[in-house]
Parts: C-alpha cells; sequence; structure tokens
C-alpha cells in the first residue's frame, strides 16, 4: 500500500487507543515509513465524510452566479 500523503512505504503498526475506553485497547492501522501517516478506519471514515461536505460546497459555490467586482473609486 502506498501513502496517500507521500506516496511512500505503508505498514501495518499496532497503537493504543485511549479513547475507546470500553473497547479493546490496541488499535491496528497503516503507518507510513517516510513521513509517518496514520490511516486507521476512524480516520478513513472522517476523511471520507469531510471530502463529501466539501465536494457539496464546492458544488455550490459552482453553481452561484459570479459575482463581478465592482469599481469604486475612492476620493482624494
Amino acid at each position: 500500500m502506498r501513502c496517500p500523503r507521500c506516496r511512500g512505504l505503508m505498514v501495518v503498526d499496532h497503537f493504543t487507543d485511549m479513547q475507546l475506553s470500553s473497547g479493546p485497547l490496541w488499535l491496528r492501522a497503516w503507518r507510513c515509513v517516510s513521513c509517518g501517516e496514520v490511516i486507521e478506519p476512524g480516520i478513513a471514515q472522517h476523511r471520507l465524510a469531510q471530502g463529501s461536505r466539501l465536494t457539496r460546497f464546492i458544488r455550490r459555490l459552482k453553481r452561484r452566479p459570479s459575482r463581478i467586482a465592482e469599481s469604486v473609486p475612492l476620493g482624494v
């Protein structure tokens, strides 16, 4: 697997999950050997949700009519 940030090598690593006290304490995730990027299911879901919000926002901006900047004379 390649890192989405730097295209480096991703390896499976184990992390301590401090947020879920009732669940499993250890978490398996992908970690980039080059830049340290960590990808686990929770992070991936959050990024997908953020991406879909960003996509909707961009679509809304594209649908709006563009406003031409008005020139305002500055008095001297």
